[in-house]
């Protein structure tokens, strides 16, 4: 009779084991799923703000050249929608919301407004991908990461507030206090960037980046180095790629340390 309650007693606790197990793995590919679909987003309403961009630079707006990646950031919102927890699903019907509202309204935007418009859906993605990291941080007790993920992201934040702040600056830079302004922010987004080197020095090496930077140097320092407007957005473009990259490897070695890691290549 003993010998029967003992095995019954062990194969109930395997059997809550291997429930815990399942319970766990379903977890991790849940919060895995949505940092993917958000990078996915992230990234594409990247590609859509630089296409209406130029659209608006130039003049001719043409919906149909930027319909497909406004198709596929309605669709993975909405599958964001459908896979986030019931709880979770009014911030990222927000998201759905503000892209909604910048693939329908970007044409009537100043190339500013177009600008801050995808910054801030870019942002709530960001925020959105931040609280899944946080939660999954604290759900598997690595405070090691936690302080470390908490430095990153803050210098990131940091950085985009900086780039942000030169691309407010651009549609004054004609005006004197405005050329001021520009060489402040300039030298402010450079030390911001080369900060970075900490978490990705790869990426802040890369011949992009030193180009992009040498360009602010030149900017920040006043020298007879002068771009237009549409040269300043295409330039504070390059250095928002190399923002990406750094956030996307700093996402990747988490993810990979705490499950799998990201994609190398994002999917259509």
């Amino acid at each position: 009779m003993f010998v029967v309650i003992s095995m019954i007693i062990s194969v109930g606790i395997l059997g809550l084991m291997f429930w815990l197990a399942r319970q766990r793995e379903s977890g991790l590919k849940h919060k895995y799923a949505l940092l993917s679909d958000l990078r996915q987003v992230l990234y594409t309403c990247r590609q859509h703000r630089h296409i209406t961009h130029m659209a608006l630079m130039s003049g001719e707006i043409r919906r149909t050249e930027s319909a497909p990646l406004s198709d596929l950031l309605i669709k993975k919102s909405q599958h964001l929608i459908t896979i986030a927890r019931s709880d979770n699903k009014p911030m990222y019907r927000v998201l759905q919301m503000k892209l909604r509202g910048l693939i329908k309204n970007w044409p009537d935007y100043s190339v500013a407004r177009n600008q801050m418009v995808h910054g801030k859906a870019i942002r709530h993605c960001m925020f959105l991908m931040d609280e899944i990291i946080l939660s999954w941080l604290v759900e598997v007790n690595r405070e090691d990461l936690t302080t470390e993920y908490h430095m990153n992201w803050q210098q990131i934040v940091d950085a985009m507030d900086a780039l942000t702040q030169l691309r407010i600056c651009i549609q004054d830079m004609e005006k004197e206090d405005g050329k001021i302004r520009i060489q402040h922010s300039a030298d402010m987004v450079c030390r911001k960037i080369n900060q970075l080197a900490v978490i990705s020095p790869l990426s802040v090496a890369a011949p992009d980046c030193v180009r992009s930077l040498q360009q602010l140097e030149k900017i920040s320092q006043g020298e007879e180095y002068q771009l237009d407007a549409e040269a300043m957005y295409q330039l504070t473009a390059d250095v928002s790629l190399n923002i990406s990259h750094v956030y996307d490897q700093m996402l990747g070695e988490l993810t990979e340390s705490l499950y799998v890691p990201l994609p190398k290549s994002l999917p259509a």
